[in-house]
């Protein structure tokens, strides 16, 4: 009886342990994006002129259907939005915010932890990635229009810097990445001027 009775508890909390690891959810990865290289010259960064200080605009050219911008001058260069004149539905693409655009360094999707930033510096504006939470953490120079002028102007990306596209599972989503394979040193990105 005394065997019969160590057996049923045995049984009973091997069933238990794998009901409970059974019903546990998998471990989410950290990093579920990954992303795929894009064809640099269908995307653009600019720097809109607003009373607050500048905004970011990344273009995407979807289709050959219309010219979604146009660019003139040097450094700086200027945008001219040609989006603006058209239905540019499915045939351009465009992200305002961070719901559309974020940081990705060596593989790892930093949106939750850096936001872009155009920021004015002496003679031009830069696109920054900011710590969201840290003060202390480097800023990142990821591009800059390498001047000033009056409305839309082109940000250069650093070396090394391009866009991608996120994606999921394989599938490319909307999400636009501003992208490098390594980590910037806090050299590299602060004291860059």
């Amino acid at each position: 009886m005394k065997t019969f009775f160590q057996q049923s508890i045995a049984a009973l909390t091997t069933l238990g342990l794998l009901t409970f690891f059974s019903l546990r959810p998998a471990p989410v990865r950290a990093n579920f994006f990954d992303q795929k290289e894009v064809e640099q010259s269908r995307y653009i960064a600019i720097a809109i002129p607003r009373a607050f200080g500048p905004q970011l605009l990344i273009l995407e050219q979807k289709t050959d259907a219309r010219q979604c911008w146009d660019e003139s001058g040097d450094r700086p260069i200027l945008v001219d939005p040609l989006l603006l004149n058209f239905d540019f539905t499915g045939i351009c693409g465009r992200a305002t915010d961070s719901n559309g655009y974020s940081i990705r360094i060596a593989g790892t999707d930093l949106a939750l932890e850096y936001a872009l930033s155009l920021q004015m510096s002496g003679g031009d504006i830069r696109l920054m990635g900011i710590s969201r939470y840290d003060s202390n953490a480097p800023r990142l120079l990821i591009g800059r229009t390498y001047g000033l002028a009056d409305g839309f102007t082109k940000i250069i990306l650093e070396p090394g810097w391009r866009f991608a596209k996120r994606t999921y599972e394989g599938r490319e989503l909307g999400h636009i990445y501003v992208t490098t394979d390594w980590m910037p040193t806090e050299s590299e990105s602060s004291n860059n001027n």
